[in-house]
């Protein structure tokens, strides 16, 4: 199936408000407290069976407390309370290699997921690509139709007020083309036109709810291509960087989710050592990261609240991350004068789309190289695979992307035009709905109503 590179989408909203409400210091205040709680939600009796069930050498109270400490396992007080992370479980296996030997079901899955992007994207398959441009990195196209659906029931929602919800959509990169946006509904809620291009891609919904009498019903469906690449760099070919250029300028400072300061670039120069080529110290950077930052489900939206750049969190902590990973890897870059950036939005490596967040950096005569530390760690964490398998599936995430993604913006911290007012559960990313209600949102009710009843269906087309 061939769809045009069309925006099929012209509309104009009749329902927007002019100037949104505003929000007191103080109610953005208790909205930014609560955020440091919701991802804390096992008990110490609750975390420790956990621990326990998979270090049964551990006897009491003490010895788990001195784990917990040792493994630098997140936690918070909430309400006085001592709260563990809620994927503390997960989080045992992907930083301990033996506990992943000693139970290798708790892998399977990942098997089968790195010998698969093995012989359909991984080295012994590219060299043979006879459909890949001598001179282009992209090739291999894969065409997607992804649907959005929201159903939420009327009696969840405040009676009165406005209602604004921002929807992910695909953007328009090298990599990623011919995108269509075929269905928003309702169309007369929608906001001036989907943004499919610049540096965030979305579609913004505003309803008034005092109109509303039925349930609320949104849904959009859109079209796009992405392309795997291939990057062939000639080290001796990279040019040089023009640092009075705005791409240069903003891509090397320090700003954000995307922080650094001495101590990064004193530890990128300990890595990359006498190296001066940037694609080279990039390389040594990638491996760097890969096995040093240890993968580790992240509480985003606590380190948000706490206003910690999570490339810093992760310097000071050394685990993260996709996302984490890849701020870090790009604050590291940057701190010696790499340009670099976090892109994401998701990857469709289980046939569904699935949060992500990858890494590029910038080369003179090649552009935005792709790199994705935390892909190619999983060949860390699997078990089954062979020595060779692990270090192709590691190499290959470096200067080579899979097709299977879908990149909503160019970097984290990016925010949409009419950026929302109301605090998001995590706002350096558009992957679930931004979601903002006049009313009754104190504590995130209205949002939370709307994401438990958001779903994503991605089907690839060819």
């Amino acid at each position: 199936m061939k769809l045009k590179l069309v925006l099929v989408i012209v509309l104009v909203s009749t329902v927007a408000f002019g100037n949104f409400f505003q929000r007191s210091d103080e109610y953005l205040r208790r909205q930014n407290e609560l955020k440091s709680t919701l991802e804390f939600s096992l008990t110490f009796e609750e975390a420790k069976e956990i621990i326990m069930k998979h270090y049964p050498q551990l006897k009491n109270d003490e010895q788990v407390r001195e784990f917990i400490v040792e493994r630098d396992i997140q936690r918070a007080l909430v309400d006085g309370v001592e709260m563990y992370y809620c994927d503390l479980e997960h989080n045992l296996f992907t930083r301990d290699p033996e506990l992943v030997n000693r139970v290798p079901e708790w892998s399977a899955g990942n098997l089968l997921l790195v010998r698969y992007l093995l012989e359909e994207y991984g080295p012994r398959q590219t060299p043979f690509a006879t459909f890949k441009p001598a001179h282009s990195p992209y090739f291999n196209p894969k065409d997607y139709l992804v649907e959005y659906k929201v159903h939420t029931e009327r009696s969840l929602l405040p009676d009165e007020g406005s209602l604004r919800i921002w929807f992910p959509l695909p953007l328009q990169t090298a990599a990623q083309e011919k995108i269509s946006v075929l269905e928003v509904r309702p169309k007369e809620a929608v906001v001036g036109l989907p943004r499919t291009s610049g540096d965030i891609a979305y579609v913004l919904f505003e309803f008034d709810l005092s109109n509303l009498d039925e349930d609320l019903d949104i849904s959009v469906e859109y079209t796009f291509t992405h392309y795997q690449q291939q990057f062939d760099i000639d080290p001796d070919q990279v040019g040089e960087y023009d640092k009075e250029s705005s791409l240069y300028k903003d891509y090397t400072k320090s700003e954000g989710s995307i922080y650094f300061d001495e101590r990064f670039e004193q530890l990128a120069r300990s890595v990359v050592g006498d190296e001066t080529n940037p694609y080279l110290q990039a390389k040594k950077l990638y491996y760097y990261v890969v096995e040093n930052i240890k993968y580790t489900f992240m509480a985003h939206v606590s380190i948000e609240a706490a206003g910690i750049p999570e490339s810093l969190y992760s310097f000071e902590h050394g685990y993260g991350d996709c996302g984490t990973q890849s701020m870090i890897f790009s604050a590291l870059c940057r701190s010696i004068g790499i340009p670099a950036r976090a892109p994401g939005g998701f990857q469709v490596f289980s046939g569904q789309l699935g949060s992500h967040f990858w890494a590029e950096f910038y080369l003179p005569n090649y552009g935005w190289v792709p790199v994705d530390t935390s892909a190619g760690q999983i060949a860390t964490y699997t078990y089954g695979i062979t020595e060779e398998e692990r270090q192709e599936f590691i190499d290959y995430f470096f200067a080579n992307q899979d097709p299977l993604r879908l990149v909503v913006q160019n970097s984290v911290d990016f925010l949409p035009a009419e950026k929302p007012i109301d605090t998001q559960l995590l706002e350096i990313t558009l992957q679930s709905p931004f979601v903002e209600s006049e009313f009754g949102n104190e504590e995130f009710d209205v949002t939370i109503a709307i994401l438990d009843s958001f779903t994503m269906k991605t089907v690839l087309l060819k």
